[in-house]
């Protein structure tokens, strides 16, 4: 079970609150938030699938943003899960809603506070330390049992091909580290990347070391958030290096990351060019090695490989890890770079009178619209049947070529169609395709 901290604060009102002056209170503590220092990466208001506001603040991300709600009533309520970024991230965050209480004028309530390490009541900081790390060891010993590669601190689904035994969030482990940190829990302290609630340069290499491990694409931004994400690592590596010159940080890919900033034609990121400190990487930088399996540039980051990304109505792609990725409003989502993007709908229907169509029948009617072309091997495994066809296609006064495929299962058509600048990506093109799954069907 993740680590859990729950508060709940009552604000003074005399009237009910409208859910428009709800939005404006915490729109106001998002500008707290903010004003509190880079430790504070996000602070926004959003709306909940009940159209309620709530206030998302991100300080990490090895962890997912704390909530924050304000009801009619001036109940205020806190929810933050603090593993498995680490007690120094529960301490901060603590020590940050007590000076929000503060700030704002209102107390929260103690009985109807809940923390699993105590911490908020007590603030034992070696308290709070030791369940940390039990909880990692109890995380270990559930992951010991699973034959394929597991994951400890990453959220379920992740998607990723890297070759490793264990996935984390700081980087890959040898199922042996799972047995040992069994054993003894104080052996897994180097899992957290916010160990202690200092903002010091461990704490800044951390965080930095956490986003390029898991979200940093390892080429130019192609979007203002990819921009914004070069920009956040770029600034917590310099962060890092300033605190401490002699800290160890990751030389050679903080110069990738600069040359890929550099890259960026399109404005998205401000991070400005350094000279002095591209000259201080370059002296320190040795090449990643090669990883053992081949045919991918070696260093930190998963997502230099393959990445499965699972998509609507339980279907999955696997695409390359450095693939720009959005949920488009109409229910499509796309992948893409300069030259390649993946566009994918999934679409659910009934024969006359309500009964579900086969996997062969689903393929047949998705068959039927495809457009004239090459046409391609049918896939036909794990229940799914698919058709497709290849061919040249003017988009914008320029020629592309286009794989337009279909995959079908019991009650379901997936639509998949992957463009391409060159037609050396042909076959390419057909192992997207082709690697659409759905359910269960693709692990083994």
């Amino acid at each position: 079970m993740p680590i859990v901290l729950s508060l709940i604060g009552q604000l003074n009102v005399t009237d009910r609150l409208s859910r428009t002056a709800a939005r404006d209170w915490l729109a106001r503590a998002a500008v707290w938030f903010e004003g509190v220092g880079d430790v504070v990466l996000d602070a926004r208001v959003v709306r909940d699938g009940e159209e309620r506001p709530v206030l998302l603040v991100v300080l990490h991300p090895a962890a997912p943003a704390a909530e924050v709600r304000l009801g009619a009533s001036g109940r205020l309520r806190v929810t933050a899960t603090t593993s498995p970024a680490g007690p120094g991230y529960h301490v901060f965050l603590c020590g940050l809603f007590w000076q929000l209480a503060a700030e704002f004028g209102f107390r929260w309530t103690a009985d109807d506070c809940t923390d699993p390490t105590d911490y908020f009541r007590a603030r034992q900081r070696a308290a709070c330390e030791r369940h940390f790390l039990d909880w990692l060891a109890g995380e270990c010993r559930a992951a010991e049992g699973h034959a394929h590669p597991v994951s400890v601190g990453l959220a379920p689904g992740h998607g990723y091909t890297y070759p490793a035994e264990v996935f984390t969030p700081l980087g890959p482990r040898g199922r042996r580290w799972l047995t040992e940190v069994s054993a003894d829990p104080a052996k897994g302290r180097d899992f957290f990347a916010w160990w202690g609630p200092e903002l010091d340069a461990p704490f800044y290499r951390d965080r930095a070391l956490v986003r390029m491990w898991c979200d940093f694409f390892w080429r130019p931004p192609q979007t203002e958030e990819e921009g914004e994400l070069a920009d956040q690592i770029a600034n917590d590596l310099a962060s890092a290096f300033k605190l401490d010159p002699a800290a160890e940080l990751p030389w050679a890919e903080w110069l990738e990351l600069l040359v890929a900033i550099q890259g960026d034609d399109d404005g998205f990121c401000v991070t400005p060019n350094d000279h002095v400190l591209s000259i201080e990487l370059w002296r320190r930088s040795v090449p990643p090695p090669a990883p053992a399996t081949g045919g991918v540039k070696g260093g930190i980051g998963y997502r230099r490989w393959p990445v499965r990304v699972s998509l609507d109505g339980g279907w999955s792609v696997e695409v390359p890890g450095e693939l720009a990725r959005e949920r488009n409003p109409d229910h499509t989502w796309t992948a893409w770079d300069r030259t390649r993007t993946v566009w994918f709908h999934a679409l659910r229907f009934t024969k006359p009178g309500g009964t579900a169509p086969t996997a062969a029948e689903a393929a047949e009617v998705g068959r039927k619209s495809l457009p004239e072309g090459e046409v391609l091997p049918p896939l036909d495994r794990d229940g799914l049947r698919g058709a497709a066809v290849f061919g040249a296609v003017e988009e914008d006064g320029r020629t592309l070529w286009r794989l337009s495929g279909v995959v079908g299962t019991a009650g379901q058509l997936a639509v998949c169609n992957v463009y391409i600048e060159s037609p050396a990506d042909r076959d390419w093109a057909v192992r997207t395709w082709r690697s659409l799954t759905h359910g269960e069907s693709h692990k083994s």
